[in-house]
């Protein structure tokens, strides 16, 4: 089965999409029937990305130069040939709202190609409501359209698919959930390796650590954090939130601002954005990590903290919390600063109290692995293509 995956642009320092495009690609390398084709902008130069670019050239398509805002480019162009001479068997799309992916997608539809579209969370009421005028638009220029006729539609939850008013009107059986897989740790996870990431980050051994890691952006309510660490520091007075990411200048300023405000800055570490290594590292260093966003498709960074030993804190709105509460691996807290305060503490405790490393890790091969993943996503395309 010859597969083409299309995204806009691999960019993984700025968001979820490009990490899960490459580890679906990832994921589909693990099953022998398939030939995989990626298409995509050329990554920005230093990127990660390039690292699996590398590593498999004659899988990818790289274009440069895109569309504007209502017309496609040379990546739309590029694919849409592919498509029209007989190169693809299906296109799975990644993403929304670009010109070069409608292209390609309505020439599948054109060309008899089964097409399935991934929209990693752009059709949620909450991610739509975003600068709505302009997702309107796509959809009276074709898009609405367009989705409707594709063979299938994929959601990485159940929550995803439920909360996607378009997937209401799509016949049952072309919507399908497939998690996103998530990858092994690079370091050795062992005895010692919180030790090594504290010193890593500067971070006390005996001080209790909360680490965000993300895209520092209002979408990740990191003031709610900020003020949970206040809480938190009732009960334990040494406590450290460690956030990870990069963002916007003017925003990382007022989040230090914020900080000052509460009276917590000089327990507030800004590590920066981190890759390879350094990302294990400052996901072990913490006792606990935080994640309490308005909205997350998927929130790859719960289930690597749990491969890195570290009990993960989810609000109760995110995709993951029901799951991984019913899995026993993760604490849930209510979407307000006291409740995350109160669920970071009894976090820490069980994270130093219980082998979460040995479960949560056996949670993550169960469900998300490259195999596990690869297999249901090779079922999606045969049922696409009309296999059952």
């Amino acid at each position: 089965m010859r597969v083409g995956h299309l995204i806009q642009s691999i960019d993984v320092t700025s968001g979820g999409t490009s990490t899960a495009f490459l580890g679906t690609l990832g994921a589909l390398g693990t099953r022998a029937g398939l030939e995989v084709r990626a298409y995509c902008a050329r990554p920005v130069d230093g990127d990660p990305s390039w690292e699996s670019v590398n590593a498999n050239p004659g899988s990818f398509t790289l274009v440069t130069g895109s569309g504007r805002m209502l017309s496609a480019g040379a990546l739309g162009a590029a694919v849409s040939a592919d498509v029209r001479s007989g190169r693809l068997d299906l296109l799975h799309v990644h993403g929304l709202w670009s010109p070069d992916l409608l292209a390609a997608g309505r020439a599948c539809v054109a060309a008899g190609v089964a097409l399935v579209w991934q929209p990693h969370g752009m059709l949620v009421r909450e991610a739509y409501a975003q600068k709505r005028w302009k997702k309107e638009l796509f959809m009276l220029l074709g898009m609405r359209r367009t989705l409707m006729r594709t063979s299938g539609m994929v959601f990485v939850t159940e929550e995803e698919r439920d909360h996607s008013p378009l997937a209401a009107r799509m016949a049952r059986a072309k919507l399908h959930v497939v998690p996103l897989p998530v990858s092994p740790p690079t370091v050795e996870v062992d005895a010692g390796l919180r030790l090594r990431a504290r010193a890593r980050f500067g971070i006390p051994t005996d001080a209790a650590c909360i680490v965000f890691m993300g895209r520092l952006h209002p979408v990740k309510r990191v003031e709610m954090a900020l003020e949970a660490l206040r809480e938190a520091a009732e009960v334990r007075g040494g406590a450290r939130l460690m956030l990870v990411g990069g963002g916007d200048e003017a925003y990382v300023a007022s989040l230090r601002s914020r900080a000052a405000e509460l009276g917590v800055s000089e327990r507030v570490v800004f590590a920066g954005w981190v890759a390879g290594e350094d990302k294990w590292l400052a996901l072990a260093a913490g006792d606990v990590l935080t994640l309490n966003s308005v909205h997350e498709n998927f929130g790859f960074v719960a289930p690597e903290a749990l491969c890195a030993g570290t009990m993960p804190v989810l609000t109760s709105n995110l995709a993951l919390a029901a799951e991984l509460k019913a899995a026993d691996v993760a604490e849930i807290a209510a979407p307000d600063a006291a409740s995350l305060g109160a669920a970071w503490v009894r976090a820490i405790e069980r994270n130093r109290a219980e082998p979460v490393l040995e479960r949560g890790r056996a949670w993550v091969r169960a469900n998300l692995s490259a195999e596990a993943v690869g297999k249901k996503l090779e079922g999606v395309y045969r049922a696409a293509l009309g296999g059952g």
